[in-house]
């Protein structure tokens, strides 16, 4: 039996992966090409080795070949719904979020065109990216909302807002076929600062009602670091955030907290500052949603900050069954990163803080959550939020689990029926 495997954690763990015995071969990116080609050749045993985006063992060495072009997105077949929905109802899978009844998850494009150092998408895609047209995404949801029912969607894209002309274009047709749909997606703070402000309140108009940025910290030298485009900072976030309330889209901001430093000092000091620094985005805008994730560090091989990370002690599992380890599930839902730098008592602040912040500012994506319990969640954090006491806030962790049975999008998703 040959094992093939593709995806982010098979192309970002290739080499315990294929020292395992388990795998003979990884599709490295997209297979759209490689995947079919690979079996061609293994069923009429010609040769393999020149195909591009895999990985495969040479001499007990794993060996990359070269990455393929980006297909074009438009050039591919339209997806067969119609016949998959003969196997699995789609109305199955479009379930009710704080956006719609019945939500559409979608891709639109493939890649990302930067290279932020902690993200496993860089790996891959090597900034690159490409998208199918205007046009074509239309096409698609339009058919999914009126043969399927669907009523809203979320652009599960690395990076939805690559173009400006694209979404526009998207808004455009939306608007001019009265569609009626919400919708999500991910994006750059400093790619869609630079949008025209027609185009942010078109994109409004249209339906667009969050957008998922990584705004990851308030230190400029920490940004750099991550090598977020070198032109995101702080201040830009802040101002951001304000800019997004104008026009009644909610930001969605992601930080990352225990980024590595050269003292257990230094750290601990940079996540009071970011804490402190959240605050100040939610005083600016108090709708911003807050999603804390704890540094986690990605094999971008070669970048300053994967090397900053080795000479500190950190390494993944050697073996692929280390993987299946409780603490490196963890370590994969970014909340218990198994850093040496980041000690105990550090995790414990930043989840504590979280806890206090989500009592006080409890995600709008929970439906289930209720004006009630809100108020009395607000009321009972507020003492600790205003005055910065984090510590050991169990009364409100009860009351999130046993209560609100409060979910965690970051981990969860939104919330869906």
């Amino acid at each position: 039996m040959v094992n093939i495997w593709g995806g982010y954690f098979a192309s970002n763990q290739y080499k315990c992966i294929m020292n395992s015995g388990y795998v003979d071969y990884i599709i490295n990116g997209p297979g759209d090409e490689a995947f079919p080609q690979l079996l061609d050749a293994l069923e009429n045993d010609t040769p393999y080795e020149l195909i591009k985006n895999l990985i495969y063992n040479l001499e007990g060495h794993p060996l990359k070949t070269e990455k393929a072009h980006l297909f074009d997105q438009d050039a591919l077949p339209a997806l067969p719904y119609d016949y998959l929905n003969e196997f699995y109802p789609l109305k199955d899978y479009f379930g009710k979020t704080f956006m719609g009844s019945k939500t559409i998850a979608y891709h639109s494009s493939i890649g990302c065109p930067f290279k932020c150092s902690f993200c496993a998408v860089v790996p891959i895609y090597e900034a690159r990216w490409r998208g199918k047209s205007a046009q074509n995404v239309f096409k698609d949801i339009q058919y999914l909302n009126k043969k399927y029912g669907g009523t809203a969607i979320e652009f599960h894209d690395n990076n939805f807002f690559v173009s400006e002309k694209r979404v526009v274009e998207f808004s455009k047709l939306m608007l001019e076929n009265n569609m009626n749909m919400e919708w999500w997606g991910e994006g750059r703070i400093d790619t869609i600062d630079k949008y025209k402000d027609d185009s942010l309140a078109l994109m409004r108009k249209a339906g667009c009602k969050m957008i998922f940025f990584g705004a990851e910290s308030g230190n400029d030298e920490i940004l750099k670091q991550m090598s977020k485009g070198g032109k995101q900072t702080g201040e830009q976030i802040k101002r951001f955030a304000a800019r997004m309330k104008r026009f009644d889209i909610i930001p969605e901001y992601s930080f990352v907290l225990g980024m590595p430093a050269d003292t257990e000092e230094q750290v601990n000091r940079q996540i009071d500052a970011d804490i402190a620094f959240i605050k100040q985005v939610k005083a600016i805008n108090p709708d911003t949603e807050i999603i804390i994730y704890v540094y986690s560090p990605v094999p971008t091989e070669g970048s300053e900050l994967f090397e900053k990370v080795k000479q500190q002690g950190f390494k993944f599992p050697e073996k692929l069954e280390d993987w299946l380890d409780p603490a490196w599930q963890n370590f994969d839902l970014r909340k218990n990163p198994l850093t040496p730098w980041l000690k105990p008592y550090m995790v414990d602040k930043i989840k504590n803080f979280e806890t206090v912040l989500n009592a006080y500012y409890p995600t709008v994506s929970d439906l289930k959550l209720t004006n009630l319990q809100k108020k009395v969640m607000r009321s009972l954090s507020s003492l600790r939020y205003n005055n910065d006491i984090f510590i050991a806030p169990y009364e409100l962790k009860v009351l999130q689990k046993f209560w609100l049975k409060y979910r965690q999008p970051e981990i969860e998703g939104f919330y869906m029926e």
